[in-house]
């Protein structure tokens, strides 16, 4: 009976971890599959972005949803702000969306070791990103300020 215990347990601290990361690289999916939308129509789909991807990860926790939902909303706003700097940007998300996708599809087949750290690191990529994102429009954003005369 202990060891069953014992295996719960661990299959919930094992959840704890994944849910998490599993759902920031999904929203990030769904905010790149979004976004490739969007581009193809005139005008921003940010609004719909939160809309569509927050329903699906009723499992991971709302600050994940919300943080990636701003920074996909950043994103966008980046796009009117300083269109070279959200191409960089852009790229650059994309290619963390695109490896995190690759990631999720094998996570089942490797180590809990393994899991463990690229858990961190995606969680920490994408902190990043966003943290760059942000700093951008806030930086774009003073500069059209400062250039007021």
């Amino acid at each position: 009976m202990k060891g069953v215990q014992n295996m719960l347990v661990q299959h919930r601290k094992k959840m704890k971890i994944m849910l998490p990361v599993l759902g920031c690289v999904l929203l990030l999916a769904g905010c790149q599959n979004q976004a490739k939308r969007a581009d193809t129509k005139s005008g921003t789909a940010s609004a719909s972005v939160s809309q569509k991807t927050s329903g699906s990860l009723s499992a991971s926790p709302s600050a994940d949803r919300g943080r990636v939902g701003l920074c996909q909303s950043e994103l966008s706003a980046l796009r009117r702000i300083n269109p070279s700097v959200y191409a960089t940007k852009k790229a650059a998300f994309d290619n963390l969306v695109n490896n995190a996708t690759v990631y999720t599809s094998v996570r089942g087949d490797i180590n809990d070791e393994t899991k463990d750290t690229l858990d961190a690191l995606y969680k920490y990529k994408t902190n990043q990103m966003c943290g760059e994102i942000q700093r951008a429009v806030m930086e774009g954003l003073i500069s059209r300020g400062e250039s007021i005369k």
